[in-house]
């Protein structure tokens, strides 16, 4: 990296006890491994990720993150609800390691456990786009399809549109939208401390394929991401 070395940069993995669309879904069985366990061996393989650290309230969680290499982040239970926000859960990691060891990173990848279809390699594009770009933020997308058809449906179930009926545009035609799949976050410590946000200033986007964009969020998400994985496993044998 140009101007924040591997030692300075942070990989935080948010991973609680709790969930609604899944009974404890970060420790949830895909393809052989807990559901958490895919990002810490993603962000452990990335070459520019110098620490890896999980923040979690459950001991379960605490120790399978630790056996696959992870340290780990003992988080108070008032920041592991339904309703609380990314935002105070960074902090306290942050804070609990200046605190405790006196170490501040430069840069911090926030990564989900609920995208386990991104590996290494993007984490490493990001932190490079943001090396090179010299940005204050890179976040991960996804390409919309179809999105110059798209409306909302209002209550009584009537379709609006956000285009006119008469001036459809081919697909070739539209100009490509994108939406934030919640699998990578790369932001300086100083965006969090002055905007009080993962997000705030220069923000560069990077574009996922659409399978590393996957995310888990209810039982079928696990069965589809298993399939995948089974699919590419296949075509590198095949290859």
């Amino acid at each position: 990296m140009c101007d924040a070395s591997v030692s300075s940069t942070l990989a935080l993995i948010p991973a609680r006890g709790g969930s609604k669309g899944i009974p404890r879904k970060n420790l949830a069985p895909l393809a052989g491994k807990p559901l958490v366990v895919w990002t810490i061996e993603a962000a452990r393989q990335a070459r520019l990720v110098g620490r890896v650290v999980v923040s979690t309230e459950d001991a379960e969680i605490a120790q399978v993150a630790q056996e696959a290499g992870a340290e780990v982040i003992p988080r108070p239970p008032e920041l592991a609800q339904d309703t609380t926000h990314t935002e105070p859960v960074l902090v306290h990691a942050l804070e609990y390691l200046r605190e405790w060891e006196g170490y501040v990173p430069e840069v911090v990848v926030l990564l989900q456990p609920t995208a386990p279809l991104r590996g290494a390699a993007v984490i490493d594009r990001g932190l490079r786009l943001l090396a090179e770009t010299g940005c204050d933020c890179v976040l991960g997308v996804a390409p919309i399809q179809n999105s110059h058809l798209q409306g909302e449906i209002g209550e009584r179930g009537e379709w609006l549109p956000e285009y006119k009926y008469g001036e459809r545009l081919f697909s070739q035609q539209a100009r490509p939208k994108y939406s934030e799949n919640g699998a990578l976050h790369i932001f300086r410590r100083e965006v969090l401390e002055t905007y009080g946000n993962r997000l705030g200033g220069d923000v560069r986007a990077l574009v996922m394929d659409p399978l590393e964009s996957v995310d888990i969020d209810g039982p079928e998400d696990l069965r589809r991401a298993e399939l995948l994985m089974k699919a590419a496993e296949r075509r590198r044998n095949d290859g």
